[in-house]
């Protein structure tokens, strides 16, 4: 086959002290169908023996390579598999998860096929122990099978239909040309899925779980510290002045996106208040209550979505036990 029609695909795994998640993760892309890959293996510096897990499947399977760090954080991974990759397509997957063996060959055929220089597909959620695997809450809102402009998909990723997360699409090489992540920061993956979004030619949806998404308390997720409301407090105006620039028609759309996620910052930051400093913590507060006051004269009040509007009331009336056990009761359904 040719390069045109068997493109290199670049699978990324940034880890850090996965030991007992990482080989179940490398075997599942190691025993992909389709088999023209490059696999970096983006080591942090971990200290618990993955750096040597690592080693090992670079010695069994010639597509593999083992890259050794200091540990920086998981933007600076990302990029530092980037700056190593030399593949058509980029593919990211996360050092807890595993793949379904025919993800590469469905997610190529469908960007070939469709001329779309991304392809996003829907996920499993699974337990720690994978136990108990079932389809994952955001497959009821994920869009119909098609193809998308960017103004379309954008709509799509603000209206939360779905979501910002690196493992669930494929893209292009070039698309990442001129883009890396913040380095020092987590939420990454917020920073930068909108921005090839746009510069992609189009999104094609395909309505079909290929991915496998560990639900882990440990997890940068699961662990609620100061950094994960902290950095989304850095990326959401970021973002709302991108899409007021580029996309004033999704104005709406985009600053009820963003109050969802100020919001959800709040309650991030009263479940992890224990990492900040109380004047730190009273900081955060004052500030993102700021900024979700603005967004919300910039929307209008009429333009709030109902969940929106009770999450909103609910912060500014310093509700956070209730939004907190909302939260809570929430994750336990993901998990």
């Amino acid at each position: 086959m040719s390069n045109d029609s068997c493109p290199l695909v670049s699978i990324i795994v940034p880890l850090y002290n996965v030991r007992d998640y990482l080989d179940a993760c490398i075997k599942s892309i190691t025993e992909q169908t389709y088999d023209n890959l490059e696999i970096l293996l983006v080591d942090d510096g971990s200290t618990d023996g993955s750096d040597r897990i690592c080693d090992e499947w670079k010695n069994r399977d010639k597509r593999i390579k083992a890259l050794h760090k200091k540990n920086e954080g998981i933007a600076t991974a990302r990029n530092y598999g980037l700056d190593h990759a030399t593949g058509d397509f980029i593919y990211w997957v996360d050092s807890d998860d595993w793949i379904d063996n025919n993800l590469i060959q469905i997610s190529i055929e469908t960007a070939l096929n469709t001329n779309s220089d991304i392809v996003c597909f829907e996920y499993y959620s699974a337990n720690d122990d994978a136990s108990i695997v079932r389809i994952s809450d955001d497959a009821k809102k994920f869009p119909s099978k098609q193809r998308c402009t960017s103004t379309q998909a954008l709509r799509l990723l603000w209206e939360d239909q779905v979501q910002n997360f690196l493992w669930s699409f494929i893209a292009k090489r070039h698309l990442y040309d001129d883009l890396r992540f913040a380095d020092g920061l987590v939420m990454e993956d917020m920073g930068i899925t909108y921005r090839l979004y746009d510069s992609a030619n189009a999104v094609f949806y395909l309505p079909q779980p290929l991915y496998y998404y560990r639900v882990r308390n440990s997890s940068i997720l699961g662990v609620k510290n100061a950094a994960l409301p902290l950095c989304t407090v850095h990326f959401i105006p970021i973002i709302t002045d991108f899409a007021l620039t580029h996309y004033p028609e999704l104005r709406a759309i985009e600053l009820n996106w963003a109050i969802r996620y100020l919001t959800g910052a709040m309650i991030w930051a009263y479940q992890g208040r224990a990492d900040f400093t109380l004047q730190e913590y009273k900081a955060f507060k004052h500030t993102t209550k700021r900024l979700i006051l603005i967004y919300l004269k910039m929307a209008g009040i009429t333009h709030l979505t109902t969940t929106n509007l009770i999450k909103t009331i609910a912060v500014y009336l310093n509700c956070m036990p209730f939004l907190d056990t909302i939260s809570r009761r929430r994750s336990e359904r993901t998990a």
